[in-house]
């Protein structure tokens, strides 16, 4: 998705939303207000549909700790934190959310959430209708600091800052006199690069660098893609899209698998029959172009096409489909009738029909060869019993 929907949940429902819709492809933004309350939340709606969903949630509602776990451990590190964290935090550590921020050597960073601010989130989108797979951190969606410094930027009547060692902050505004000195004692000599203007402060005890201006909201969602913590993790993952879709439609597919492949058994049988046919085909010719052409040792495909065609040439014209199965007839009358041997063969084209000179033992076997040969007609001639046996023709053409 090129556009986004980037919204900034607050802390309560009855506290301001910020949102915006920005364009990747036209590095442009489309959108973006405020609204008085979570009840209004059902207006981004329409706007969520066809956008990927950012939600951002406040600094103030998030704890970050650090953790020394050493490397051979920190697989278990969903075990083992809560443990840790008993002492550092003043509520039961099983009423927390506990996120993976990064690993270290010999250390975890972690940020904490309550469930029950989980829970008041999820129910804000639920009753807008808005989904989203990605939760993040507002402070942490500020540019990187470098070293002794923090970047900040003023979103409503807070503060929201990102030191170079991770830690985020927001402070109100009205809080900034009271928390600026604190910082100082923690980070000395602190620069803060800030992209919206400065705080007037009575007494500053860091120092201010201005940096371009930028809109609050389009500075976080910006950071928000490379974001590297997603607050939907464990309980709260997001389902995976193609999961769900192959859970709906798991038993359509099978079924189609099974069709799939009973269809490909299906064409595979018959062409395997179809083969055989061929090759049954095949064998009838070859038999009946031996019982023609007793002289030819070897028998080929090509030497069979051109001996039928020497044996046709006097018809002027290519045989037809009627001529080969009269001939895979033939072969079969054959089979059946061993004692009468063919002498010549011919195929008039224009009358449709073979003459056929034969030899038997007796005249019975032209009468048994003439039954075999049905549902072609057969009309016999002239014979005559010459050296013991008896010769003559055959006249077998399609039935009028």
């Amino acid at each position: 998705m090129n556009e986004q929907l980037i919204i900034r949940l607050p802390s309560t429902g009855k506290e301001v939303i910020n949102w915006m819709v920005w364009s990747d492809s036209e590095q442009e933004l489309i959108a973006a207000g405020e609204l008085a309350s979570s009840a209004e939340l059902g207006l981004l709606q329409e706007k969520a549909e066809q956008r990927r969903v950012i939600v951002l949630i406040p600094a103030s509602d998030i704890s970050q700790h650090r953790l020394d776990l050493p490397k051979s451990a920190q697989r278990s590190w969903q075990q083992v934190a809560p443990f840790m964290l008993e002492e550092q935090l003043a509520q039961d550590p099983d009423n927390l959310h506990i996120c993976l921020l990064e690993k270290g050597k010999d250390s975890i960073d972690v940020a904490c959430v309550s469930h029950q601010q989980m829970e008041s989130w999820l129910d804000m989108l639920e009753a807008a209708g808005i989904e989203s797979q990605t939760w993040c951190v507002d402070a942490l969606c500020l540019p990187e600091a470098e070293e002794g410094q923090a970047t900040a930027i003023q979103l409503n009547q807070q503060w929201l800052l990102r030191f170079f060692d991770g830690r985020v902050m927001s402070i109100d505004e009205a809080w900034l006199a009271t928390a600026f000195p604190l910082i100082a004692k923690q980070y000395p000599e602190l620069v803060i690069q800030h992209y919206s203007p400065a705080a007037k402060l009575e007494h500053d005890t860091v120092e201010w660098q201005a940096r371009a201006p930028e809109l609050p909201m389009k500075l976080l969602s910006d950071g928000a893609k490379k974001a590297k913590l997603n607050l939907l993790q464990g309980p709260y993952a997001a389902a995976n899209p193609l999961a769900q879709l192959w859970l709906q439609w798991r038993k359509v597919a099978i079924a189609a698998g099974v069709c799939f492949v009973l269809a490909l058994a299906y064409q595979l049988i018959d062409t395997h029959k179809t083969e055989q046919q061929i090759a049954s085909v095949d064998e009838n010719i070859r038999t009946v172009y031996k019982k023609v052409f007793p002289e030819v040792s070897r028998v080929r495909d090509s030497r069979i096409r051109s001996d039928f065609r020497k044996a046709l040439a006097g018809i002027g014209e290519p045989p037809e489909q009627d001529f080969l199965k009269m001939m895979i007839h033939l072969s079969t009358a054959f089979d059946k009738n061993k004692d009468l041997n063919p002498i010549s063969l011919r195929y008039d084209h224009k009358k449709g029909e073979i003459r056929l000179q034969a030899q038997a033992k007796n005249f019975q076997t032209f009468e048994q060869f003439r039954q075999s040969v049905k549902p072609f007609e057969s009309e016999q001639g002239t014979l005559s019993n010459k050296a013991g046996a008896v010769v003559g023709t055959l006249v077998i053409r399609n039935a009028s």
